[in-house]
């Protein structure tokens, strides 16, 4: 699924997300609920453009959309913050502004899913998620972290170790705009080593546990660990 050469216009990488309506990243709250009720623009960006060696997947192979709890978004922006809580000395609240404030991280890994199929060189943009957890000062007596997501049906746990890995992120973003709402928006989880179940969509609650959270694939008899088979794994992309 890699496209091979040339230049990959900023188009395309939307279309590959779905043409769902995406803004700039940096913009204001209000703009942001206004913008994303709109069309995609048409016009291609000169700034988006990627290096040989770093392009996103060929578009015509598509992301397909695996979902089990659809979001309304002018209801999502409305109530949504990003909750740390649990086991930690310092419980904090962020709005979306806010976590736009906190350094950000901008990472070319691949994506896979359970199902067999994968999409190459994935560029996203977020916040680490270790960065958060050290902010909210995590107890010693934490060892897992659960991820609650709205609507509650999709909710996902890591160890303590994997959520601290460098390349686990907190994904706002992808190519300098926000993910489509299909993908994720406000806040997905990204871990690149494990399996696309893992990888938790509209993400408003992280909670520090001594124990993991069942999550919906999870009990629906999918493994924990979510692993990536190693034969799928490229290196330098995890």
């Amino acid at each position: 699924m890699r496209r091979q050469g040339g230049r990959v216009t900023r188009r395309e990488v939307l279309e590959w997300l779905g043409r769902s309506a995406t803004l700039a990243l940096g913009a204001d709250l209000v703009s942001l609920s206004r913008s994303l009720a709109g069309p995609v623009p048409d016009a291609d960006d000169p700034r988006f453009e990627f290096r040989p060696g770093e392009l996103p997947p060929d578009r015509r192979a598509g992301w397909p959309v695996r979902t089990v709890d659809p979001q309304d978004l002018s209801a999502l922006l409305a109530r949504w913050r990003l909750a740390i809580d649990g086991l930690v000395d310092r419980p904090r609240t962020y709005s979306f502004p806010e976590l736009l404030e906190l350094p950000l991280t901008d990472q070319v890994t691949d994506f896979h899913c359970v199902e067999g199929w994968s999409v190459d060189d994935v560029p996203w943009t977020g916040v680490g998620l270790g960065l958060v957890l050290d902010r909210a000062r995590v107890r010693p007596g934490a060892t897992h972290v659960n991820l609650h997501t709205a609507g509650g049906k999709y909710n996902e746990s890591l160890p303590l170790a994997v959520a601290r890995e460098p390349r686990t992120l907190l994904a706002y973003g992808a190519v300098g705009r926000t993910l489509p709402l299909d993908h994720g928006f406000p806040l997905r989880a990204v871990i690149p080593r494990l399996l696309g179940y893992k990888n938790a969509k509209h993400v408003e609650r992280i909670e520090l546990s001594d124990r993991p959270l069942s999550g919906f694939w999870v009990a629906a008899g999918y493994p924990y660990g979510g692993e990536v088979p190693a034969a799928r794994l490229r290196p330098g992309k995890f």
